[in-house]
């Protein structure tokens, strides 16, 4: 049998070596598509599979060798520890509803399938492949470099991703790997999501857990989406290149990274968003809940929400936008200390709404505040008064 990835080969070769130290003691049984034998207890049952079709693996057998071309598809018999091996001329069809073991599949297209709580290895080549590890245990998946679809279940699953691959997650903890993978997509389920991002693109939707997301630190070549999961307390880091970070619930905590212009998105709860780490002209903006935002040394444009927004500005030119119908909350600006460098940005808002901002501004000793039509208050923390120039 041939593979077209030396990972698999040598993943093959270990399963090979220890069938071969098997035979040489002598406790190997082995047998072919028609008539297998009895396997004696404490030997092992090697299936040779060499037509296409449908086969059962036989009860005592634990090793089965799909030698065909074409299609073959193969039902587990339950047993823990089985190893299937097939090589790069065969589309591969295996289902499993128990047991545990390893798969070592070719460059085929193959479709696997298993269940149970026993712990499964899937590994594919080349092909466009679908694997769907529903069980309990704990699923490790090395899907190949095609466009691959993955199914995830109830147990701790590990997905190493290189290929073009979506995954769906499911009620158990999942992490992916996709450090060396050329584009995901991620729909998370009810567990809790650990993405490794690389130097492809990836759009993550976050299902009803909590997600850690962490982008590539170097070249990047296609965009992040990642919307966090519902159950809040998402970590959102943002990797070289362009992101957008979006928060799922409350306290989640959203960075931006590296010198590429990046957005960042609360949602309803209440949420930190830094861009501290950050080179680039960023976007932060406030959702509907008691939220931070933290500037770095670019120039940011910070958009207010219809919750509470404490803002601490950065080193750059910053501007602050409100949107009629976005909008509504108080905001607090932190750190600005010369007001020239004020920068107000109203959209949606009537022509008189300057004015009438200007007219609303009251001075404390804390700050200048203004007042919009829809209800926003802003304050400029050690600011004394706004005027025309500072209004975009």
């Amino acid at each position: 049998m041939t593979y077209d990835t030396t990972s698999k080969v040598a993943l093959a070769q270990q399963i090979a070596a220890q069938i071969s130290a098997e035979a040489s003691a002598g406790k190997v049984v082995l047998a072919t598509d028609l008539d297998p034998p009895v396997v004696p207890p404490g030997d092992v049952g090697v299936f040779l599979q060499t037509g296409q079709g449908v086969v059962t693996l036989p009860p005592g057998f634990t090793v089965d060798l799909v030698q065909t071309a074409g299609n073959a598809a193969l039902m587990g018999n339950g047993s823990d520890n089985q190893a299937i091996l097939s090589g790069s001329a065969t589309n591969l069809t295996f289902v499993e509803t128990g047991g545990s073991g390893t798969v070592v599949a070719g460059g085929g297209n193959n479709r696997f399938q298993v269940g149970g709580p026993g712990s499964w290895s899937l590994n594919t080549g080349s092909g466009n492949d679908v694997i769907a590890a529903l069980g309990g245990g704990a699923n490790t998946i090395h899907a190949g470099g095609g466009n691959n679809a993955i199914q995830l279940g109830s147990g701790s699953d590990l997905v190493v991703s290189i290929g073009d691959d979506s995954i769906q997650g499911g009620s158990g903890n999942a992490t992916v790997d996709a450090s060396n993978a050329s584009s995901d997509f991620v729909r998370g389920g009810s567990g809790n999501l650990l993405f490794l991002g690389g130097s492809g693109g990836a759009t993550i939707l976050g299902g009803t857990g909590s997600d850690t997301y962490f982008g590539s630190a170097g070249t990047v070549s296609g965009a992040q989406l990642v919307i966090g999961g519902s159950a809040g307390n998402n970590l959102l880091y943002a990797g070289d290149g362009a992101a957008t970070l979006m928060g799922g619930g409350n306290n989640d905590q959203l960075y931006a990274y590296g010198a590429s212009n990046q957005v960042l998105m609360a949602a309803g709860g209440n949420e930190t968003l830094s861009a501290v780490l950050s080179g680039g002209n960023d976007s932060l903006h406030a959702g509907g809940g008691s939220d931070q935002l933290l500037g770095g040394t670019g120039n940011d444009t910070f958009v207010g929400g219809s919750g509470t927004a404490t803002v601490n500005a950065g080193s750059g030119s910053d501007v602050y936008t409100f949107i009629k119908g976005q909008a509504g909350g108080s905001e607090l600006v932190q750190g600005v200390y010369d007001a020239s460098g004020i920068k107000i940005n109203l959209q949606g808002y009537g022509h008189g709404e300057v004015n009438a901002a200007l007219a609303s501004q009251v001075t404390t000793p804390a700050g200048v505040t203004i007042s919009l039509s829809d209800g926003t208050k802003v304050t400029f923390q050690d600011v004394t008064a706004l005027h025309h120039s500072n209004f975009i």
